[in-house]
């Protein structure tokens, strides 16, 4: 089991995106004002997802871990077995 932070700063952990709310979510990138191309995750929650941490979790089960204080998604947990 892997635990992943997540570093995009608080302030910019939801977006919209054609009148759906996102949570945003990198186990890489701090700023998200730097990612050109979001990979979009629909079920189980709404998720965008920086390329390169969207490759490290591909085909993975994995699980959001949200804050009791209402700053959405701040870690993942993949669980490997």
């Amino acid at each position: 089991m892997s635990t992943f932070e997540n570093k995009i700063i608080p302030d910019q952990r939801f977006a919209r995106r054609q009148n759906n709310e996102y949570n945003v979510f990198s186990a890489v990138v701090e700023d998200a004002s730097t990612v050109n191309k979001w990979v979009g995750l629909e079920k189980p929650q709404r998720v965008l997802l920086d390329p390169q941490t969207y490759d490290m979790m591909k085909n993975k089960r994995i699980q959001w871990v949200f804050s009791k204080e209402e700053c959405g998604i701040v870690a993942c947990i993949i669980n490997e077995s």
